[in-house]
């Protein structure tokens, strides 16, 4: 198979081939056309027709620097096979969030000739696109990398240095149990896959908080033993070696699932997560997973992230709970419904993610269920909820947007982030910024 996903991509960072349709001219701009992918506004040259096939990226994807250099889409000309000729491309190689002639670009497309013409240059292999891969997802190309979601490896490695100078590097026996603990899922773009809902459908719509992802669960572990009790048990003496222990995660990375931790210190110095465990263990029962997002400050006063207040003081933080699962000794997971989770935050005086919408989704806007409320709903739900100012935090910052959650049998979650916020994130990217999350998501230590 030509076109392929690797085993370890991130699926919202995909390169897709799409047909154009509906291009329209650029409000401020002569030389420059518009059209829609996935919900998301591209702009592109006068050569693009109705019809024609092309690749689409995503923001904040990487695309493969070769063929950035190769097409000449570099800003700096000397990074270019042609020096003569500017792209606007910077040195990293991303999809930007930014603004061409004040319209909004969230994306990029080549024609897939371009793709085409790089592949027979780069390994000389021939390969044609035709219409049969209209929707074909990749980030492969006979084995090669096109695109992968945009990482800044050198000020992550640069921070990851600098915590490390302390680590101990000891190792020790794991004490989780398989299908016990469970990290975070992944949401999906909703402008991406906004078919998906229907008017019927039951929908909760929540705030989008900017701040780190966390999970806290009284699950069922391996128990320490002491020796004798080791003895005993390979002696084939019954002893009982589990028990429900308080475990915690950032979104990727585990913090205590150790047997013993006398003596440990932390990776990276001060344990966020573990100061919101102690804040949320009295509150777990036996079996319960908490999934929630911590904003403000760390211990130390710094951001969580850059300028999102949330409305607390410098040195504390503030914790909002948007799942909440059950594990049952066998492992088997039972989800909360979103009213379920606000109802037990709202017993034990916990936070729940600041609702915006329960119901039907049919009947969250006065529009007509027709084969055009697909498009509408979404066009309401960003006129709506995007483009606003953080209500929440007391500094002046783009609020990141909402997340829609189907109510279904299994865990259906989207995400509907504002532009504003990805041209924030452009800025920070920029400038070599790397947030608490994405150190540790990137970084991925099973501590």
């Amino acid at each position: 198979m030509t076109l392929k996903i690797s085993e370890k991509a991130n699926l919202n960072y995909l390169a897709k081939v799409v047909k154009l349709t509906n291009l329209r001219k650029h409000p401020n701009a002569d030389r420059l056309q518009v059209v829609t992918v996935d919900g998301n506004n591209i702009i592109t040259s006068l050569t693009a027709k109705d019809g024609d096939l092309y690749v689409y990226f995503p923001l904040e994807s990487a695309l493969n620097k070769e063929f950035l250099s190769w097409s000449n889409a570099f800003e700096d000309k000397e990074l270019n096979t042609d020096k003569e000729i500017k792209g606007f491309f910077n040195n990293k190689g991303r999809v930007r969030a930014v603004r061409l002639r004040s319209e909004k670009s969230e994306g990029y497309i080549v024609p897939v000739s371009a793709i085409s013409d790089w592949i027979l240059f780069s390994i000389g292999k021939n390969f044609v696109f035709t219409e049969e891969h209209v929707n074909t997802e990749f980030d492969l190309i006979f084995n090669t990398v096109l695109c992968e979601k945009y990482i800044n490896y050198v000020a992550i490695r640069k921070q990851d240095s600098e915590n490390k100078k302390n680590q101990r590097k000891t190792v020790k026996e794991k004490k989780l149990i398989d299908n016990q603990f469970h990290l975070h899922i992944d949401t999906t773009p909703l402008k991406k896959y906004i078919d998906n809902i229907n008017p019927d459908d039951y929908i909760h719509i929540s705030r989008k908080l900017h701040g780190t992802s966390f999970v806290v669960s009284n699950v069922l572990c391996r128990k320490p033993l002491k020796w004798y009790e080791k003895v005993l048990h390979k002696l084939g003496v019954n002893i009982v070696n589990t028990q429900y222990d308080l475990v915690y995660s950032s979104r990727k990375v585990i913090k205590n699932n150790v047997l013993d931790t006398s003596g440990k210190e932390h990776f990276y110095g001060y344990d966020l997560w573990g100061d919101i465990a102690k804040t949320l263990e009295e509150y777990l029962t036996a079996g319960l997973t908490f999934y929630g997002e911590c904003v403000g400050y760390t211990k130390s006063g710094a951001y969580i992230q850059s300028g999102y207040d949330y409305g607390c003081e410098p040195g504390k933080f503030k914790t909002y709970i948007y799942r909440i699962t059950l594990t049952n000794v066998n492992g088997k997971v039972f989800e909360f419904s979103t009213q379920q989770v606000k109802d037990y935050c709202e017993r034990f005086g916990l936070n729940s993610v600041p609702e915006l919408y329960y119901g039907k989704a049919k009947n969250l806007f006065d529009i007509p269920v027709n084969e055009e409320w697909t498009q509408q709903f979404l066009e309401n739900l960003c006129n709506e909820y995007l483009e606003k100012d953080c209500g929440i935090c007391v500094n002046s910052v783009p609020d990141e947007g909402v997340v829609l959650r189907r109510e279904i049998s299994d865990i259906d979650v989207y995400k509907l982030k504002s532009f504003r916020f990805f041209e924030l994130e452009s800025k920070q990217l920029d400038s070599d910024e790397v947030d608490l999350e994405t150190q540790e998501s990137e970084e991925q230590i099973d501590a």
